[in-house]
């Protein structure tokens, strides 16, 4: 077992540097499907229709994975009149056309999580109880439009060009979760609460700012000033630093890598029936991953500095050119670098909270269709974002449901669609919240803007008749 955490430690330590490159969100396409067995994840209040256990130790138990963005190719590579591709840095393209296609704020997020162990079964007062063991990783990324104003335009007016661009930012958790959860009924069974405790293992952290960066640019002078922070808690890694203390470098040993914190979580959950009162509908509300991860040995970097360089005229004069340019360059890279600042004894940082509220409504003359909506929102910072998702999801046989699904949100609008079977004795599930209906380039990759996941497992179940037994028996 000792070394099985390992393993998985080192795994989700090296994330961010490849989230980095490319946060974890359920899949939203199961909310209203009685039959999946991992809708709990959203709302610890749902009751599942049978028992399950995943193949330990196996990722197809439980695999998501969400890339989602308000950016996409199509806003950086534009076509051509004779039937070529131009980047938006070309005269071809126009700023209103490059600027016009982005938003004030930008973001990218990344979301990766799978199951070691998941096992949910009917028992404990009457309840349906949930054990977990999985791993984690939530990165987003926010880049202001104005920093591509910068890129685009640099210095468009000779007597002189301002930028002022605020927020840059990124920032990734990765760590092990283990939860215990229970749901039961309070009300016949009409009405069911629920509650999922959850202890917290952390691994990477990373949370980099950039707070302010003001630009200058005219043709004797340009001016920088920069104001932002970071902090980094990876076990078994370390900044490097040159005479300066500006950071130059990365560290990382794995034979020393470990646990960087511990922290607590809770998610919270209600489901009503309210059948009584309107035939067909139901609403329900949770919040999940109320916590905080409480990190260790935290290494601190700084941009604080003012950058100007007023040498134009003379560029080329008394020294080489290339020896000019080459200087300026360095400076303008040690204004770029954060300087290494003091390492803290502790540090913490809160999840990624999530909030559903939801209702749906099930056809009374014909129940094996059914609709929801279902309003979904991640709160964190400034990468907070939400979206409100309708669904519509047809049953024709006790051991088939399919859904098809449209979101609108912060980060624009997706299809989505899932398949689940689960006749007795295992459930398969496939489905994917952001299906692509664009165009794709010759390598395959979107075009619009990328919103992206696939979540699949198969686990094995039992006990679908003693549960379905004990909510006959609530209803009185």
């Amino acid at each position: 077992m000792k070394n099985i955490i390992k393993a998985a430690i080192i795994t989700l330590a090296l994330l961010p540097s490849a989230a980095a490159a490319s946060q974890a969100q359920e899949l939203k396409s199961s909310y209203f499907m009685e039959g999946a067995a991992y809708r709990h994840k959203m709302n610890p209040a749902f009751f599942n229709e049978s028992s399950y256990i995943n193949l330990p130790f196996i990722a197809l138990g439980n695999f998501n994975f969400g890339l989602n963005s308000n950016m996409g190719l199509s806003n950086f590579i534009y076509p051509m009149e004779d039937g070529g591709l131009t980047t938006f840095m070309n005269s071809s393209v126009s700023t209103e056309e490059f600027l016009g296609g982005l938003s004030a704020e930008n973001r990218l997020t990344l979301d990766l999580s799978t199951d070691i162990l998941s096992l949910g079964f009917f028992g404990i007062a009457g309840g349906f109880n949930t054990i977990e063991v999985g791993l984690r990783s939530n990165t987003s990324v926010n880049l202001p439009k104005e920093l591509f104003a910068v890129l685009k335009n640099f210095m468009p007016e000779a007597e002189g060009t301002s930028y002022h661009i605020r927020n840059i930012g990124v920032t990734s958790n990765n760590f092990l979760q283990f939860s215990l959860g229970h749901s039961r009924y309070v009300w016949k069974d009409r009405i069911s609460v629920g509650a999922k405790l959850k202890f917290l293992v952390g691994v990477a952290s990373l949370d980099a700012n950039i707070d302010r960066l003001d630009l200058y640019f005219s043709k004797n002078v340009w001016n920088a000033d920069i104001s932002g922070s970071g902090y980094l808690a990876l076990k078994g890694a370390g900044l490097t630093s040159d005479a300066d203390n500006y950071i130059d470098g990365f560290d990382f040993n794995s034979n020393e890598i470990g646990i960087g914190g511990y922290g607590a979580a809770i998610d919270l959950g209600a489901y009503f029936d309210m059948d009584y009162l309107v035939p067909g509908l139901a609403i329900s509300a949770s919040v999940t991953d109320l916590g905080f991860i409480n990190w260790s040995g935290v290494q601190t970097a700084d941009w604080n500095g003012n950058f100007e360089f007023t040498g134009m005229d003379n560029i080329g004069q008394g020294n080489s050119l290339d020896s000019e340019l080459d200087a300026l360059g360095q400076r303008a890279l040690k204004f770029i670098r954060p300087k290494k600042g003091e390492e803290l004894p502790s540090k913490i940082s809160m999840l990624s909270a999530k909030m559903y509220i939801s209702a749906e409504y099930k056809l009374p003359m014909y129940d094996k269709v059914k609709f929801g909506l279902l309003s979904a929102t991640t709160f964190n910072g400034p990468h907070t974002y939400s979206e409100a998702r309708l669904v519509a999801q047809y049953s024709p046989a006790k051991w088939f449901e399919f859904s098809l699904n449209y979101a609108y949100g912060s980060l624009g609008h997706s299809f989505g669609w899932m398949l689940n079977f689960h006749p007795k004795g295992f459930n398969f599930f496939i489905g994917n919240d952001n299906f692509y209906l664009g165009k794709y380039s010759p390598q395959l990759i979107p075009v619009g803007k990328i919103k992206m996941n696939i979540n699949f497992g198969f686990n094995i179940t039992w006990g679908s008749d003693k549960i379905a037994s004990h909510k006959e028996k609530l209803k009185g």
